[in-house]
């Protein structure tokens, strides 16, 4: 069943219940009417018998059981005997009343006032059912009118599941919640679409980048066959190749964890000076921070900013800078290098990128920044006065 097949369906089903309950109301206080006043009519009736006058206009009729004795009116319909109270049989509308010794019972005949009551039911069904129709009718073309950009939103869905064209847009209109749910539609769609630029180009540089160091170690072994070179000498040079494509499927293997991290409470401190210290390079921060983490990623990455420090600032000032605040731990590298430029800056952590010519397979910082965001942290990189870098990863403290 359609959303606007049940939203026309809930829409008559709640109006129908509206006349419903509005007509039966109605009813019982057109029924309480008019019984009102045959009952009025009635106790006239019997108070013109016991004083022997004429009883009102109409068809009135009476019956007098007083012990075994019975009197009755000739036009007394055949009723059997009923206890106290008012009754409607056949058109007549009657009254059984209590008297001393027996019971009294009155009855006027009133075909008109039955009638009408059997026509107001037939009414209150009919042109109730009939309402509820007409409700259901207009509710389903207002529950068109009103889908019609969710219906123009599924279109688009199934489009871009057919097509796999992630370009496609859903136009936003109206307003509340369908035009919020088409802007979101379009922003998943974009999230998509560059994601899915990303992961191609990573792809296509990661196969470049693994194809290298294979062509030349390749072509180093091929020159010692042929007499180029030396066997010791193709063999170190495959050696290097072969460590470069190490490192380069190490930090692919990193990027490729998606945010999956092992926390455990750990020593960020101590993990900061050793990596320091293995560097050669001092430490400056307190002896001790509790924190939960992976301590595998934390040091790869922090092991990434100092070879970077090293290589691209030129080992001036180089350090480990750890501070902890409130809510969150800084673990930098600071050096006085020549720095980075700010639109390097704004494109560091893609991977792939080399912002200088220095040796290096553009990885380090992708990496650094893949493990922040894997703890839920970032990295920063800012200038550092009077010059240099300073590389840092902002780890939010989770309570060790």
């Amino acid at each position: 069943m359609s959303l606007r097949t049940r939203l026309a369906l809930f829409f008559a089903l709640a109006i129908g219940l509206a006349l419903l309950f509005q007509g039966a109301l109605s009813y019982v206080a057109f029924k309480r009417l008019v019984e009102a006043d045959l009952d009025r009519s009635l106790l006239f009736y019997v108070q013109a018998l016991a004083e022997g006058r004429r009883p009102p206009r109409g068809e009135f009729a009476f019956r007098l059981v007083h012990g075994e004795a019975r009197q009755a009116s000739a036009n007394f319909p055949d009723l059997p005997e009923l206890p106290p109270g008012a009754y409607w049989r056949e058109g007549w509308r009657v009254l059984v009343l209590e008297v001393p010794g027996g019971t009294l019972t009155v009855a006027r005949y009133d075909p008109g006032a039955a009638f009408a009551l059997s026509r107001f039911r037939l009414a209150l069904f009919g042109v109730g059912g009939l309402l509820t129709l007409l409700f259901a009718l207009l509710a389903g073309s207002l529950a068109g009118a009103a889908l019609r950009p969710l219906a123009r939103l599924t279109g688009v869905a199934r489009r871009v599941a057919d097509s796999q064209d992630l370009s496609l847009r859903v136009v936003p209109e109206g307003g509340g919640e369908l035009k919020a749910l088409a802007e979101a539609f379009n922003h998943m769609l974009e999230r998509l679409e560059a994601f899915l630029d990303r992961e191609r180009r990573f792809t296509r540089d990661a196969a470049h980048e693994l194809r290298t160091p294979v062509a030349a170690a390749l072509a180093q072994v091929e020159a010692a066959e042929k007499g180029y070179l030396s066997q010791e000498e193709a063999l170190l040079a495959a050696k290097e190749e072969l460590l470069r494509m190490k490192r380069l499927v190490e930090a692919l293997l990193v990027l490729a964890r998606e945010g999956r991290v092992e926390r455990v409470v750990l020593d960020l401190a101590a993990l900061a000076r050793e990596e320091a210290a293995a560097f050669g390079v001092p430490y400056e921060g307190p002896d001790s921070l509790p924190f939960r983490g992976d301590p595998l990623l934390l040091a790869q990455a922090l092991r990434n900013l100092l070879q970077n420090a090293l290589l691209h600032g030129e080992g001036k000032g180089v350090r480990v800078v750890l501070e902890a605040g409130e809510k969150e731990a800084l673990l930098g590298v600071v050096d006085q290098g020549p720095g980075m430029p700010e639109e390097a800056r704004k494109e560091a952590g893609r991977p792939f990128l080399r912002a200088s010519r220095a040796p290096g397979e553009g990885l380090g910082l992708s990496v650094a920044k893949k493990v922040a965001e894997a703890h839920g942290g970032r990295l920063e990189l800012l200038p550092n006065a009077p010059s240099g870098l300073v590389a840092r990863l902002v780890l939010p403290i989770t309570g060790a």
